[in-house]
C-alpha cells in the first residue's frame, strides 16, 4: 500500500477518562482505573444430633449479607429512573452516582436434613434434606458491559480532517480534546442508535431451592443399590433482554394498527396505508409515505418481518432527528427509549425448575471386578439455559444472532415469559452410564496361568481393563423461522402441525447427512406477520449420544519403590458419530441439513508410560 509507505493518516482517534468528580475529562494517556467491591457477610450456624442409635438430626440456618456494587477511583453510574420494558417510557435518561440495586439484607437460609436406618442393621439408609440458598451474582459482566461503557466515564474523540488533507505521521498527529464534559455525556441525546447496557434496579440476588429423598441397601455380596429423587427451584435468576423491543401493535389516535397496515400492504400492492403516509410524510395523504416504506422495506414486507419494518419506521431519521417525532408522533411509538438503538436490562427476573430419579447399582470390588451401572430420569425446564456473563441477550443487530440456539433465552415477549419456559438446552430424559474396574485373569494367583514362571508372570500377569459407557437422550433445540414476525430481538420459531417432538432422524439424500429429510421438512411453515411459533422454544430433539472409552494398563515392578506403568487409552473406541442437529432455520437453502455439524471425536487410541517411584 503506497500509502503506508507514505505515511498517510486517515483517522486520529483518542479516548479519554472521566475524572472521579465528574466535572472534565483527564488529560491523555490517563488509564482508566476502576475497582469495583461485591461485599457480603455470612453467618451460619450448623449441627447434628444424634436423636436415636440409628437417626441423625443435622440442622442449620445461614444469613447471608449481599450489599449493592461499591467502587473506588471512579463512582459508579446508573440510570436516573427505573430504565425497564414496564418503566416509564422516556428520551430523558441520565446517568448519576447511585447504586445498581438495593442492599439484599433478607437472605436467610434453613437447611434440614435426617439420615435413618430403619433396621438397625447398618446395611438400610433413608436420608432427605431441604435447603434453601442463594447464589452471586456474577461480577464480569458488570466490568465487562456495564461500569466502562456507562455514559460519563469516558469519550471518545476522533479528527477525520488530518486524514482528508493529506496528513502524514511525520508531520505529527493533530492534539485531540473533549469538547464536552461528563456531566454533558451522561445525559445522551434525545434520539440515537447506540447500545447501551444497565442493570434493573428492582434486581435481587438468584435463589435456589433443593429438596432430595435418597434410598440405600446393602444387597448380597458387595453389591450397594442406590436410589436418588432430586428437585430444584431457581428463582430470581440472571437474564437480561433487550428494552427496546418493537411494538408492532402501535396504533396512534386516528389510525389502525402498525401491524394491521403492514398487513395490507403486503396482501394489495397497490395499497396506501394513512398510518405509514403519516409517519413517513406528516400527512395520511401523502402516498409517497408509503411508497418510501416499500422501497426501504421490500425484503421485510415479502417475508413478513413486521417487527424489523417496526424498527426500521422508528429509526428513520430527519437531519439528526427522529422522523416520526419531527412528524408529530410520539418518539416512543415503537420503542420505550428511542435514546439508544439497543438497550440490554441485566435482571433477574429467570426461573428453572428440575427433577431426577436416579437409580444405581454397585459391586464394590470384588474377585479382580468392580461394575457401576447408573440411570437417571430427569426434566430440566427453565425460561434462559444461557448465562448472560459473556454474551448479553440478543438485540436484534447483528440479523444473525437471531437464529443462535443461545438466542432463544432472550425473551420473545419481554411482558410475556411464558414464552420462553420450556426444555432447558441441557435437559437429558434418560442417562444411562456404566463404568468397571477388571483385573485380567493371568498370572499367578489368578484363575489363567497360575504356574507361569516369575518372568513370565511379570509380563502377562496384573493386567486391568477397565471402560466407561454413557448413552443419553439428545438435547432440546429450537427450530426457527428466520423471519422477525413477533419480535426484533429473536428469529420466532417455525410453525410445524402434528409435529412430534422426535420427529427427526438421520438420513442421507444425495450424499449428504439431514435431520429432517424432504417429506419432514415440508411439514414445517412460516408463522404469519404477528403471530407466534406452535413449537416455540427447545420443542424439537436432537440425536442422542453414545459413547464408550477404555483403558488397559500394567505396572511392572523394578525395584521395591520403582514401577514402570504402561497404559493404552482408546477414546470412543466404537468409533460413535454424534450429531448436531445442523441447520435449524426453515428459510435457510440448507435448512435440515446435517454435514459436519459432528460434536463427537473420532477414535483414538494413545500409548503412554511413566515411572513411578
Amino acid at each position: 500500500q503506497i500509502g503506508d509507505f507514505l505515511g498517510r493518516v486517515g483517522t486520529v482517534s483518542q479516548a479519554f477518562v472521566s475524572n472521579a468528580a465528574g466535572t472534565a475529562f483527564e488529560a491523555p494517556g490517563t488509564p482508566w482505573e476502576f475497582q469495583h467491591f461485591y461485599r457480603e457477610f455470612d453467618f451460619y450456624f450448623q449441627d447434628s444430633w444424634k436423636v436415636k442409635q440409628n437417626l441423625l438430626l443435622d440442622l442449620g440456618v445461614r444469613y447471608e449479607v449481599k450489599l449493592s456494587p461499591s467502587s473506588s477511583g471512579l463512582p459508579i453510574l446508573a440510570p436516573s429512573q427505573l430504565v425497564a420494558f414496564d418503566g416509564t417510557p422516556s428520551n430523558t435518561v441520565k446517568w448519576t452516582e447511585g447504586k445498581l440495586f438495593p442492599n439484599d439484607l433478607n437472605n436467610i437460609s434453613p437447611s434440614i436434613g435426617f439420615a435413618w436406618d430403619p433396621f438397625k442393621k447398618g446395611k438400610t439408609s433413608i436420608r432427605a434434606n431441604y435447603r434453601l440458598a442463594y447464589d452471586r451474582l456474577n461480577s464480569q459482566v458488570n466490568g465487562a458491559q456495564l461500569f466502562q461503557s456507562a455514559p460519563g466515564n469516558n469519550v471518545g474523540v476522533t479528527n477525520t480532517a488530518f486524514g482528508q488533507a493529506g496528513g502524514l505521521l511525520r508531520n505529527g498527529l493533530p492534539v485531540l480534546t473533549p469538547t464536552t464534559t461528563p456531566t454533558i455525556e451522561r445525559q445522551p441525546v434525545a434520539f440515537g442508535s447506540g447500545l447501551q447496557t444497565v442493570f434493573d434496579n428492582r434486581s435481587e440476588y438468584p435463589e435456589i431451592q433443593s429438596w432430595s429423598v435418597s434410598f440405600q441397601q446393602e444387597l448380597f455380596g458387595s453389591n450397594l443399590l442406590e436410589v436418588n429423587y432430586l428437585n430444584k427451584r431457581g428463582e430470581h435468576l440472571f437474564g437480561a433482554y433487550n428494552a427496546n423491543e418493537a411494538n408492532i401493535n402501535a396504533q396512534p389516535a386516528g389510525f389502525t394498527s402498525f401491524l394491521t397496515e403492514f398487513n395490507a400492504i403486503r396482501a394489495n400492492a397497490a395499497y396506501n396505508s394513512p398510518l405509514i403516509n403519516a409517519l413517513y410524510t406528516g400527512s395520511a395523504a401523502n402516498n409517497a409515505g408509503t411508497a418510501t416504506f416499500r422501497s426501504t422495506n421490500t425484503a421485510n414486507i415479502a417475508n413478513g418481518n413486521v417487527a424489523s419494518a417496526a424498527i426500521s419506521a422508528s429509526s428513520r431519521t430527519s437531519g439528526t432527528s427522529q422522523l416520526i417525532a419531527v412528524n408529530g408522533f410520539s418518539p416512543f411509538l415503537f420503542v420505550p427509549f428511542p435514546q439508544f438503538g439497543g438497550l440490554r436490562v441485566l435482571e433477574t427476573n429467570d426461573i428453572s425448575r428440575y427433577q431426577a430419579l436416579e437409580v444405581n447399582l454397585k459391586r464394590r470390588f470384588s474377585k479382580g471386578l468392580s461394575v457401576q451401572g447408573s440411570y437417571v430420569w430427569s426434566l430440566s425446564k427453565d425460561s434462559r439455559s444461557f448465562d448472560p456473563t459473556f454474551t448479553i441477550a440478543s438485540t436484534g443487530n447483528p440479523v444473525s444472532n437471531l437464529t443462535f440456539q443461545s438466542s432463544s433465552s432472550t425473551p420473545f415477549r419481554n411482558n410475556d415469559r411464558s414464552l420462553n419456559y420450556a426444555w432447558s438446552d441441557f435437559d437429558r430424559r434418560h442417562v444411562y452410564n456404566l463404568s468397571f474396574v477388571y483385573e485380567l485373569p493371568f498370572g499367578k494367583g489368578k484363575m489363567l496361568a497360575s504356574d507361569i514362571p516369575a518372568a513370565l508372570d511379570w509380563l502377562i500377569g496384573g493386567w486391568q481393563l477397565s471402560g466407561l459407557a454413557n448413552y443419553s437422550s439428545g438435547r432440546p433445540f429450537t427450530v426457527y423461522s428466520g423471519l422477525t414476525t413477533f419480535s426484533n430481538n429473536v428469529s420466532t420459531p417455525a410453525n410445524c402441525n402434528g409435529c412430534p417432538r422426535d420427529l427427526g432422524a438421520i438420513v442421507e439424500e444425495s450424499g449428504t447427512t439431514f435431520y429432517f429429510d424432504a417429506a419432514k421438512r415440508a411439514m414445517f411453515t412460516q408463522p404469519n406477520p404477528g403471530e407466534f411459533s406452535n413449537t416455540g422454544r427447545n420443542y424439537f430433539i436432537a440425536p442422542p449420544e453414545f459413547r464408550f472409552d477404555t483403558s488397559l494398563s500394567k505396572k511392572f515392578r523394578i525395584t521395591e519403590k520403582m514401577n514402570f506403568e504402561l497404559r493404552v487409552d482408546a477414546r470412543n473406541v466404537m468409533n460413535s458419530v454424534v450429531y448436531g442437529f445442523g441447520t435449524a432455520v426453515v428459510n435457510s437453502s440448507t435448512f435440515g441439513r446435517i454435514r459436519t455439524d459432528i460434536l463427537s471425536a473420532a477414535r483414538r487410541f494413545q500409548f503412554s508410560g511413566k515411572i513411578n517411584f
